[in-house]
């Protein structure tokens, strides 16, 4: 139906959902599983498809399930999310990617730190005791994705791999757009635009910290820079990055 948009109220999960949880650690003898971190290879990638590429819900694990493995083990793991929509710009991937974090965060027994290739999953055998699988980890982000974010994108499906050579093959493709993204920011500098942006991602475990992201400047994680900061005020105006207007120039060697 045109203009139809899919809301989910509650995240059907087999483990409690919610912000009470992020911060949560999974460590030692506690692991079911382990991805990336160093450990081994892991990617999380949003990426724009046609409408007809695309179909609403779908989530789809290619390789190991949670079930297949022992207690302990370690998997390679690409969580690759694909949006279509009349509204969606590329500009606007970097923002749904970053959400990755904390949503999984939310569930109870999953531990993520993290972003883009650098992301680091565990799960705990608690969590998996109770049911939860990988194809949870896309169950949230429909959810959650579709409620926060669904005036951008209409359809969304998540394909999560833990096969090793689908994992590298989505590794490489994801570094080709990281590379594209940061690019595109190069030419410019913090002289020739006039707003920065405020960024208040971390309060919810740094609670009086707040960047100032120039194009020079990203925030002191890493995750945001200048062009992302204005897709995410674009999105939502009231949200986390806040324009900052340069003003006068005191002086110019020390601002």
């Amino acid at each position: 139906v045109r203009g139809l948009k899919v809301t989910v109220a509650e995240v059907p999960i087999p483990v409690a959902f919610g912000a009470a949880f992020e911060g949560e650690r999974v460590r030692g003898e506690d692991i079911y599983l382990e991805a990336g971190g160093g450990r081994t290879p892991m990617v999380e990638w949003v990426t724009s498809k046609r409408m007809d590429e695309v179909e609403d819900g779908k989530i789809e694990v290619i390789g190991p399930e949670l079930k297949d493995i022992p207690a302990g083990s370690r998997l390679l793991l690409a969580i690759t999310v694909e949006v279509a929509g009349r509204e969606m710009q590329e500009d606007y991937e970097p923002i749904l990617e970053r959400q990755i974090h904390h949503l999984i965060n939310y569930a109870q027994g999953a531990m993520h730190i993290g972003q883009r290739d650098i992301a680091w999953l565990r799960v705990a055998k608690q969590a998996v005791e109770k049911g939860f699988k990988l194809s949870h980890i896309g169950t949230i982000l429909h959810a959650k994705l579709h409620q926060d974010f669904g005036r951008i994108f209409d359809k969304m499906q998540v394909k999560i791999y833990t096969e090793e050579d689908k994992v590298k093959e989505m590794i490489e493709k994801a570094r080709a757009v990281y590379g594209t993204r940061d690019t595109r920011i190069e030419g410019m500098t913090d002289e020739t635009i006039d707003i920065y942006y405020s960024c208040t991602l971390c309060q919810s475990f740094a609670p009086g910290h707040v960047c100032v992201i120039s194009p020079e400047r990203t925030g002191l994680c890493g995750s945001y820079n200048w062009m992302d900061c204005k897709a995410a005020f674009e999105i939502n105006p009231t949200g986390p990055n806040q324009p900052v207007e340069k003003g006068e120039t005191v002086d110019a060697k020390l601002g």
